[in-house]
This record gives C-alpha cells, structure tokens and sequence, in this order.
C-alpha cells in the first residue's frame, strides 16, 4: 500500500534565512510530488487556483461562506487543502458537494449527540437504560491485571465517520486523491514519527476523520499503521502542501482561534488550552510567512464564537460569506464566464459517482471478545440488494449496543471484477475491558434538613461467556451503604431469555413517620438473595419472575426497639422504558409495573400482596417539555410492613412534604408540568439548563380506609435542573396543601 506522504515539522520562528529554507523545501516537495502537476497537464489556460482551508473546530463554518462566494463569483477552484475541519469542508467540496448543500446538511446536524459515542437512549440495550438511573458520571475506564486503563479520547466517533462515509459516498471508490472531482489533500499529525502527514489516497472519510482528531477529545485513527491525531498541532494552515500540488495562487481562509489574554490565576484547563493555542498560532504564521503577493488571506472575523460551538455553524458560515465579500475586488479577476464556470462545474460533477451501490455480499470482521454470530445477528442489510444508509446505519447501532465495542464501523470493499461492492462491518472491542468501571455522586435531602450522600461505584465484567453474560456490582458507600450484584446469563446467542441470580444488601438510616406530625429514625439493615427467569422485548423493556429470600432488621437507638424478620416470596416485574432521557426527557414514556407475593413458605415474617404501578411520559414543542406521571398502588387488603409500604413525600412526589410523610397500604397520586430549557452551557461544562413547574397531587390510605378521590391532597414543584458532567443537579421548592413546604437539592434525582 503506498505510504502517507510526510512533510518535516515547521520551526516556530521565521526569519529571512529560515524563510529561504522554506521555499527550498516546498521546490523539494513539488519534486518529489511532481506527478501531481503532470497529471493535470492538460489544465486550463488560466493560473490554477489552489484553496487552503485552516483547521479551527465549530469556526470551521466560515469555509462554507467563502465557498459560496467563489461559486456566485464563478471562480474555480483546481486543487484544495484542509486541516482538521478545514479538511471536513475542503474533502466535501473536492468530492462534488454544492456550498449551499453543503450549509443545509451540516447546519442541520445535531453535532452534541453526533460527538457521543453512545446510540440516543430509546436505542440502547435495557441493561445500559438501568444504569442510567443513576447519575454516574459519563466517563468510562477499565481495570485489568496490569492497573486502570484509560480510553484514548472522550469520543471515538463512529457517528462522525459514519457520517462522513455518507456523505462522501459519491467518492468511495476513488482511492488517489488525484481522482476526485477536485484533487485534495488533508493534513494530520503523526504520532508515530512527529511529523506532519499528507494524506493523498485511500478512503476519504477516513483521511477526514483524522485530519480532526482532536487529542484527549477524540480517539487517534489510524491509516496505514500510522496513529494519527489533528493536523492543526503542526499545520494548520497546509499552504505548502497546496502549493506542491500546483496552485499558481492560493486563497487561504485562517480560522485559528487568536491568542486571548491569559490572567495570572488562570486554571490548569485554561493553561492546557491556551498552551495548544500557543503552538497552533506559531506553526500557522510560519505557513503564511510563505504565501506571497499573488495570494489572498481571508481571516473571517469570527470573535465570540468558540471552536466548540458547533450549534453556531451557521453564524460561522455568514461571517466566512462577508469575509470572502469585502474581497470581490481580488476575486472578480478570477471570475469565470458563465458558460465557462459551467463548463468547469459539470466537469466536476461528471466525477461524482451517483448511481446506486449494489451490496454483492455482507461480512463481518469482529476479532476480540464478542461472539461474530452475535453481531450477525444484528444486521439487516442484504446481499444482492441496494445499499441502503438508514438499514445500515440501524444495523451499525444494533451492533453498537451490545455494549463493549469502541467502534463499529463498515468499509465497500471491491467484489470480484463486478461493480457490486462487498459491504464489511467491522468492530473494534473497547481496549480497556472486559472490566468497566463508572463513577458516580448522589446528593438528596431538604435544604433546612435531612441530608443523604453517597459515592457510587459501578463494576461491570462483560463478555464471561460467548453468550454474552456479564457480572455487574452497584456499591453505594455513604448514606445508604450498600451492595447489588447480579450474575446476568442470556440463554442464547439472541440473548432473549435469560437467567439472573442476584444478592442486595443496604445498611443506613429513614426515617420513619408515625403520624403526619411524628416520626422517628430507624437505622435499617436488611440483605435478600434472588433468581430471576426473564425475558427482553428488544431494546425496549423485560419481563422478570422471580423467587427472594432474607432478612430485614430495623432499630430505633432512642427506644431499643428492634424489628427482626424474614423476608422471603415471589415477585414479578415487567419495565418499559423509552424515554430519550431519564433526567430530563424531551419525549417518549416509561412503564414500571411490579408485583411482590410475600410468603412465610419462602421465610417471609409477614404474608401480603403488593402492586404497583407507574407510568410517566414526555412531549416536546420547541424548547417546551409536557411532563406526565400517574402512580398507583394497593396491597389488596393486606397490612404492608414498615421496610415494603407505599409513601409519598420528596422531590416531585408531593414536594412540599418531607420524605414519607405519607404512608399506606394502598397509594394513588399524580403529576404533571412543563419544562422550559432556558440556557444551553459549555460542552465542556454540560449540556442544558432548565427550569420546570409541576402541579402534583395525592394520597396514602391504611387498608382500613375507604380510599377516595376527596381525600387527595393538591401541591406543586418549581425547580431549576442543569445536566452537567456530575450529572443532573436541581435546586427545589415545593409546596401542599396544609401549609407544607420544603427547599430540596437533588444531585441525580429526576421527575
């Protein structure tokens, strides 16, 4: 395979005779890559314009903007160069894409969720949806016989590539880059040799993708055994490598970020940024201390707008259109004819592989810890039908939440000498596994009051067996103390039955209320082993029967009383759950119905009956949230104990009561509001901010009551709520009927 093109790393400062030395290399460079320019010797009669694209994240916008001015100007463009996302834009264009079609698509995209790796939530497997019920933090790590293992980046991006094999469809049989509608090059950073590397064949999604590799923020990719990251680390202005592709003049578009003012008490975060921005000035004046007279440097004024501000893609692109206007004077002697710019144009386009992929045959390469027949299993795309992007885009995300793949991926590779192209999916198992670990913080009670919390730890073994079992352990270490572990055994290679021996285990302390205006504090221990026989429904739910067995002690230090009994019986539960967030939902709904039999025969101290059912949902308009829960409750005229009874009180659930201030053997209540998203934060900081109204009602009766709808008490919630990196954080106040109110703060709590 012919190897990635290197260039020698720029030194940081420029004087007259470092300059000379520069120009001899780019002679050298244009010798060695001399094939470039023979092979377009039968050009035009006209210099030949070369574009360089800057890397600069979210600013990246901007390219589009001068794009679309070159085309209302009718100026071709003949070779083009591109880092980081400079690349994205300039490999785009160079493959046939249209500026305006170009603004449409990528100022469409939802650039948060495309840059988790992580499937939207109503798609990812039930056993992952459990998990986030608890607000572990969104970082990952492993553990093995030689210490903690790390990821190499926060984001692999499979939806990114994913996206970019899409969009560049039109050229996945184009492997020199020569051969594109417009030749192209996209810079990268080597972390193999140091150096700066040219990518000029290959797949150029892939040449893409690395070009932008943001260290510590995405993943490296690798191209012909090379590990590569951003190009911007060392050019990120690629002018030198535009002009040995045969550019008589270069129209460069530098949206590097400017140095900012750095104060003495700057962070450690703050130090590293602007570290990284140090380097990336200094090697982009160094480029630009080789453009001459003849060239033209747009620097778009993009102030105020971050290079991770990807929701402002479109601002970027209007700044990049003014930037290019100002310049009409330049450009206009350029211009082309309209008979002649369609002439180019339509060469261009001529070049653009529109016909649709016939799919021969569909393989899978899965080396590592997941059975191949699983993944298999996963995939709808068909041999000998079209290529279908939504089926294989499904298939890509059934695949991915199995859970223990880095990145799923797919290559069209050629078949035989048909234009049919075999369509391979690859996988690459996370290389921190098969041990997970998550952390986590949770942080509940009243502001003028009870105060609970903990630090949650998350284990989870995967991969035990080619089933597809895994062993996974939830430990709480504070206000409760406690243990889950569960042995999950799918019973086949669809992983539709199963089989689940578990043991819990909680010591801490609750109060317990007496009467509305009397309680007390039971320190609680209590342990139950259990085996479950269950069933999934897809991604979107399961069905559990199972039997459990222990025992439960509850003391009262200020009394010495002690309960002291058995808890054994049958229990069946049946979840559903597709909210897009458990948090903070935007749309979709959750079901919980949960049935529990107690029995002496299975050592139960006491014998009752008990069901419950919840059911909450959410629909959005624009930035508003419609939230809906009904909950209800009985025990079918049995007397529940203390450690099993319905109660009512807390965040949302009648807020402006305290925790379990109302208790009973039967439940009914009720809740529905709407959140607005007010403000939308950092990334590196969390995602929204909201502040939310809930009206709330309901009540707890004794079996001895006659439940009645008379009897329901009314109440709200207002509250502000930030999904931040800690995870969901509220600040509360609620208020009941009866003259009740309580102030709360919640860490990983949600409605």
């Amino acid at each position: 395979m012919k190897p990635l093109l290197r260039v020698d790393i720029l030194r940081q400062e420029v004087n007259d005779m470092q300059r000379r030395a520069m120009v001899l290399l780019v002679l050298l460079v244009l010798m060695v890559h001399g094939a470039v320019a023979e092979s377009i010797k039968d050009g035009p009669d006209r210099p030949r314009i070369g574009l360089c694209l800057a890397g600069g994240g979210a600013r990246g916008g901007a390219h589009i903007g001068v794009l679309q001015v070159l085309e209302e100007m009718r100026i071709p463009v003949d070779f083009i160069t591109g880092t980081s996302i400079g690349s994205i834009i300039g490999g785009l264009y160079a493959s046939g894409m249209a500026p305006d079609a170009m603004d449409s698509t990528l100022s469409g995209i939802d650039w948060i969720k495309l840059f988790q790796d992580a499937p939207e939530r109503t798609t990812t497997s039930f056993r992952r949806k459990e998990e986030d019920r608890l607000p572990y933090f969104d970082f990952e790590m492993g553990l093995g016989k030689h210490g903690f293992k790390m990821p190499a980046g926060f984001v692999a991006g499979p939806k990114l590539l994913f996206l970019l094999r899409q969009l560049t469809l039109p050229a996945h049989d184009i492997e020199d880059f020569n051969d594109l509608p417009i030749p192209f090059r996209a810079v990268a950073t080597s972390l193999n040799s140091g150096e700066a590397v040219v990518i000029d064949h290959g797949s150029l999604a892939d040449a893409m993708r690395a070009s932008m590799a943001i260290p510590g923020a995405f993943t490296p990719h690798v191209i012909d055994g090379e590990t590569l990251v951003d190009g911007g680390i060392l050019r990120n202005v690629p002018y030198a490598e535009v002009k040995a592709m045969g550019a008589d003049i270069v129209i460069i578009v530098d949206i590097g970020e400017p140095l900012a003012d750095v104060d003495a008490d700057i962070s450690l975060t703050g130090i590293l940024g602007a570290t990284v921005n140090v380097a990336i000035n200094a090697n982009a004046r160094e480029s630009l201390g080789l453009s001459t007279d003849q060239d033209l440097l747009l620097v778009p004024q993009l102030d105020g707008l971050g290079v991770e501000e990807f929701g402002r893609m479109a601002e970027a692109s209007k700044r990049g259109f003014e930037a290019a206007h100002q310049n009409r004077e330049w450009l206009q002697q350029w211009s082309l004819s309209e008979a002649e710019y369609q002439s180019w144009w339509a060469g261009v386009q001529a070049k653009r592989r529109t016909e649709p992929i016939q799919i021969a045959s569909v393989l899978i390469d899965s080396p590592g810890r997941v059975d191949p027949r699983r993944v298999r299993m996963q995939v709808r795309s068909q041999p000998e039908s079209p290529l279908d992007m939504d089926v294989l885009s499904q298939d890509l995300t059934r695949i991915f939440r199995l859970g223990d793949f880095e990145f799923v991926d797919y290559t069209l590779e050629p078949h035989d000498e048909t234009p049919a192209r075999d369509l391979v999916i690859h996988t690459t198992s996370k290389r921190w596994g098969p041990n997970y670990l998550k952390f986590g913080l949770s942080l509940a009670g009243h502001l003028d009051g009870e105060t609970r919390f903990a630090f949650l730890l998350n284990h989870r073994m995967s991969q035990i067996n080619h089933l597809g079992a895994e062993w996974r352990n939830l430990i709480s270490l504070g206000s409760p103390l406690s243990l889950d572990s569960e042995f999950y055994q799918p019973l086949s290679l669809t992983g539709r039955f199963f089989i689940a021996p578990r043991f819990s285990g909680t010591h801490g302390q609750r109060q317990r209320w007496l009467t509305e205006d009397l309680s007390e504090l039971v320190t609680v221990k209590q342990y139950w082993g259990k085996l479950d026989l269950g069933m999934n429904f897809s991604h979107w739910g399961e069905l559990r029967l199972g039997a459990y067995r222990g025992h439960y002690w509850g003391t009262v230090d200020s009394k010495g009383v002690s309960d002291d009994e058995g808890l054994g019986g049958w229990q069946a539960r049946l979840i559903f759950d597709m909210l897009d967030s458990w948090d903070f939902p935007r749309h979709g709904w959750a079901l919980n119905i949960d049935s529990r039999l107690s029995r002496d025969d299975l050592g139960a101290g006491t014998e009752y009956d008990r069901l419950s059912v919840k059911l909450r949902g959410a629909v959005s308009r624009g930035r508003a949230t419609f939230l809906g829960r009904i909950e209800g409750g009985t025990s079918f005229q049995s007397s529940l104990p203390f450690h099993d009874r319905f109660e009512l009180g807390g965040f949302t659930r009648m807020s402006g009561l305290e925790r379990g201030r109302l208790f009973g053997d039967e439940l009914a209540t009720a809740a529905a509001g709407i959140q607005w998203q007010v403000a939308t934060f950092n990334p590196a900081l969390g995602r929204h901010l909201y502040f939310g109204l809930v009206g709330e009602t309901g009540q707890a009766w004794q079996k001895e009551d006659e439940p009645s709808l008379d009897d329901l008490i009314l109440g709200f919630t207002t509250y502000l709520g930030a999904e931040t990196l800690l995870g969901p954080i509220y600040l509360g106040y609620g208020n009941a009927e009866g003259g009740f109110h309580s102030f709360y703060m919640f860490l990983g709590r949600s409605f």
